[in-house]
Parts: structure tokens; C-alpha cells; sequence
């Protein structure tokens, strides 16, 4: 189960979107949180409709803290348009606290054990030349809905979905050289192993 989660929520919101802009194909390439709203194909206003849905819904939920409401409405929004379900309020929240523990399990493992970081510079730069150069429909819907610019979705609202991304390129030649090996899903496998363990 928590492989199954790691693997569908680290690398957030859109990875997917990276991942087509940057033209990765091999599956083995992926980041855990990569398949985050990948089954989904609608238009633009579809996916409005139901991201102006999603937040309603969380907005609704009176929910406090900003940072646990922003992965509240990735969890709604994530089971909406892969499973085409709603989620509980309790649902959503207790998916939501996993995938916030997840991510920074992923971040902890990454920077403790093999000494990777990165710079706010260095995801700025990363941003710039990537995510915030994409022209597409869940994207963009997604960014109106919260009333942001991809810029500013991609910056403020999903910046820490995207840190593991990079940390991840960079992770990629430590755990060839630890594991002996360029197959990337054994060093996914592997690391996510390390990640269990602090769950």
C-alpha cells in the first residue's frame, strides 16, 4: 500500500506534465508522485469545472492551516479525476496527511542519508526552464481555479511537489554508484525501501 502511494504521490501535483514536456517516456525515469492525474484527457473547461468543484469543496471544509489545505485539495483532486470519485471530508484529510508525510519522508531520506539538497535557486532555475513553460489544459485549469498564474501555481501553491523531481535527477548517480546498477526502477525500488522505513 504504501509503495502503491509513494509511486501514484511524491512528485506531485503535475509530474506528469514535466515529464511530457521534458519528453521522459521511459517509465523507469519517473519519480514517485508522477502518475498524479495522468489517466486524466479532458478540455480545459472540463477540468475547470471540476477544479472550481475541488476547491469549493475544500474551502467549504474551513480548513486552517494553508499548507494541509493545499494537499487537501491535491487529494480530492487527485482521486476525482483518476478514480472519478469523490472523497469523504475524512477521506480526503487522512490521504491528505499521508501524502504530506510521504513527501517529506522522500525530502528527509534524500538529504540525511545520501547528503542531497536543493537550493532555492537551483528549483527556481529548474522551474523556469520546465513546468512553467507548459501549455497544458489540467494545468492551466487547475492555476485558474486557484485563481494563479502557472507561475504562480508552479512557485508558491506546488513548489514542494516539485522539489523531489530534482532531487531526484540528482539522487539518480549516487544510488547507481550504491546499488551497482542504471536500472531505475531497482533504485526507485531500493530507495523507496529507505523511505518505509521512516513512515
Amino acid at each position: 500500500m504504501m509503495k502503491k502511494q509513494l509511486c501514484i504521490f511524491i512528485i506531485v501535483s503535475f509530474l506528469v506534465l514535466l515529464t511530457a514536456c521534458q519528453e521522459q517516456n521511459d517509465p523507469a525515469e519517473k519519480a514517485p508522485l508522477e502518475n498524479l492525474f495522468a489517466q486524466s484527457e479532458l478540455s480545459y473547461g472540463e477540468y475547470l469545472v471540476i477544479f472550481k468543484d475541488v476547491v469549493s469543496r475544500v474551502d467549504a471544509m474551513n480548513i486552517q492551516d494553508p499548507e494541509l489545505k493545499r494537499w487537501v485539495i491535491r487529494a480530492i483532486g487527485d482521486e476525482k479525476l483518476t478514480n472519478k470519485r469523490d472523497l469523504s471530508e475524512a477521506e480526503a484529510m487522512e490521504k491528505a496527511q499521508e501524502n504530506y508525510q510521504q513527501n517529506k519522508a522522500w525530502m528527509t531520506v534524500a538529504e540525511k542519508k545520501y547528503g542531497i539538497t536543493i537550493s532555492d535557486e537551483e528549483l527556481d532555475i529548474w522551474l523556469e526552464e520546465g513546468p512553467d513553460q507548459a501549455d497544458i489544459p489540467l494545468q492551466k485549469a487547475y492555476a485558474d481555479a486557484l485563481g494563479l498564474t502557472i507561475k504562480e501555481l508552479n512557485r508558491n501553491f506546488d513548489r514542494e511537489l516539485y522539489e523531489p523531481t530534482l532531487l531526484w535527477e540528482k539522487l539518480i548517480p549516487v544510488l547507481e554508484e550504491e546499488h551497482g546498477t542504471t536500472e531505475r526502477e531497482k533504485l526507485l525500488e531500493a530507495f523507496e525501501k529507505e523511505v518505509d522505513k521512516t513512515l
